[in-house]
């Protein structure tokens, strides 16, 4: 008679680290594969495609009718070319493929440079990697912060490298900012972190027994380069079709109010950004506890990204990514730290029966969260979901031909200027890049139901596309706009009757999704001539 030998702890605790490492991944490719198309994703395209059109820059506004001629500062030329680029060679499947590829690189390299070679680190850094999930997927969407997220990664990974001694690496923080300058706004937290970082590696260099207080190594390039580095990383924000102006300006639109736009606002203390104020309580643990080699500027830039991820969600995936690469090194001693009164815990881990139906649990979760990402509508491409878009409005004001200048909820504008382009809109994501302040607030007054005063000229205005729900709606009502089409998310009001009568979607007309469209948007190729280009 034969007997099956039972599984040894040594293999059971191997399949545990690949069922967890397998969970992790897959957990992370679900959130990370979400395919929302983003507010600004049609105006990124589509600019981006006009640059590509036109082979330069427009520097002046031409597709609304309240900033018409203004200056138009596109802080994103580089991200917008690439989205455009993206968009022309595969449509949405080439938006999404490019969300997921810089999503991989990022996280990748921020994890792998967080856990070395060390085990214990590397699954320490799985697991920060699971908790960090979903507060850094606050900011992945096809947009151009995924190159901001990249380039901050491989800054933080530079500046690890310079401050070790290892001067060569010096040369990359301004060869990065000179990029990023041409990207996305972002690069102005990349400037202030290098700063900050330089100056609190050289300040301490004077102050040795600083360092030795707060158990710190010293910097080992000299204040010198570090000067170096710090003017050429400011002189090469120069580098760029607006000089000065786009640097002022960035400064300038951070200070600027966002009373409708959700990742601008603080972060919340509720259950879903527990993860979130729980990788802070544990960081400040490791950082305390940890005897090893520690350096000051990545606790104060760590501690700085905290700060400003709780005043603004925006921040928060930098604030992840940082976590990513810090935390590794110091969490194991705060888990050795508490093994005593984890000593249960483990044992019971360390059951065959409990280790077996954690690999089965944690095998059964990946299946499912493969299962969520793929159940999607068009789980490798972008959606637009009807409850968020005004798609059944849209296509009524295409069916009615309802054209000329349209009064926009700024979420979408730009929705508006890819599917009507003979409808130049009144405010649209671009914020302040083109629209100047006393227009931007006309339309926030509007949303609350107010009179947007003589900045917004309702006279030159053809049709309005606005929230069912907002105040803008009831108070176009009272100065005797008509509604032509209504759905629980959209309302196309007209200032004269001269239409059909109201249509009232009902829910129907805010269930399910459209795929974001492939085709290459009119204005795209209008470009030239709108420009006033031969």
């Amino acid at each position: 008679m034969t007997t099956t030998a039972p599984v040894s702890a040594p293999a059971l605790s191997a399949w545990l680290r690949k069922a967890f490492g397998l969970a992790v991944i897959a957990f992370t490719w679900w959130r990370f594969s979400e395919n929302t198309a983003d507010n600004d994703l049609w105006g990124h395209v589509l600019y981006g495609q006009r640059m590509l059109h036109l082979g330069g820059l427009e520097t002046t506004e031409t597709l609304s009718w309240t900033a018409t001629g203004l200056p138009w500062i596109n802080h994103e030329v580089l991200a917008e070319i690439a989205l455009g680029l993206a968009h022309r060679l595969a449509g949405g499947a080439g938006l999404w493929s490019l969300m997921m590829i810089l999503a991989a690189a990022t996280l990748g390299w921020a994890w792998h440079s967080g856990a070395g070679p060390d085990r214990t680190r590397r699954l320490t850094a799985l697991a920060l990697l699971a908790l960090c999930t979903n507060f850094i997927a606050l900011g992945y969407a096809v947009r151009p912060q995924l190159f901001t997220y990249l380039f901050f990664v491989a800054l933080l990974v530079s500046l690890r490298h310079f401050f070790a001694g290892r001067l060569i690496w010096g040369c990359a923080p301004p060869v990065l900012l000179a990029v990023w300058v041409n990207t996305h706004g972002g690069f102005l937290a990349g400037w202030v972190i290098t700063l900050v970082a330089l100056t609190s590696e050289t300040f301490a260099g004077h102050f040795p027994t600083l360092l030795r207080c707060v158990r710190c190594e010293p910097m080992r390039s000299g204040p010198g380069h570090a000067a170096l580095v710090a003017l050429g990383c400011t002189g090469v924000l120069l580098l760029n079709p607006w000089g000065w102006r786009l640097v002022t300006w960035t400064f300038e639109t951070v200070l600027l109010p966002r009373p409708y736009i959700s990742e601008w606002q603080p972060m919340p203390f509720n259950a879903g950004s527990l993860p979130f104020y729980f990788t802070i309580v544990l960081g400040v643990l490791a950082w305390g506890v940890s005897r090893q080699p520690r350096r000051l500027w990545e606790i104060i830039v760590w501690a700085l990204l905290a700060v400003i991820a709780i005043r603004s969600q925006r921040h928060a995936p930098l604030f992840g990514l940082a976590s990513l690469l810090f935390l590794p090194a110091h969490l194991p001693e705060l888990l050795l730290r508490l093994s005593p009164h984890t000593a249960s815990l483990r044992n019971l881990v360390r059951r065959p029966a409990v280790a077996i139906c954690a690999v089965l649990v944690l095998l059964g979760a990946s299946g499912r969260c493969i299962q969520a990402s793929m159940t999607r509508a068009r789980p490798f491409g972008m959606e637009v979901p009807r409850m968020l878009f005004p798609v059944s409005a849209i296509a009524y004001m295409k069916a009615h031909q309802l054209t000329g200048n349209t009064i926009t909820f700024f979420d979408w504008g730009q929705m508006v200027l890819w599917e009507l382009p003979d409808n130049p809109v009144s405010f649209d994501g671009r914020l302040d890049t083109v629209y100047p302040t006393r227009v931007m607030d006309a339309h926030w007054r509007l949303y609350a139901g107010q009179d947007p005063g003589p900045s917004l000229d309702l006279a030159r205005a053809r049709v309005a596309l606005l929230p069912s729900n907002g105040g803008g709606v009831h108070w176009l009502r009272g100065q005797g706009w008509k509604i032509v089409c209504e759905d629980n998310l959209a309302t196309v009001l007209v200032p004269s009757i001269a239409h059909d009568a109201p249509t009232l979607g009902g829910v129907a007309a805010t269930a399910g999704s459209v795929p974001f469209p492939d085709v290459t948007p009119m204005l795209a190729t209008r470009a030239a001539r709108i420009s006033g280009h031969p």
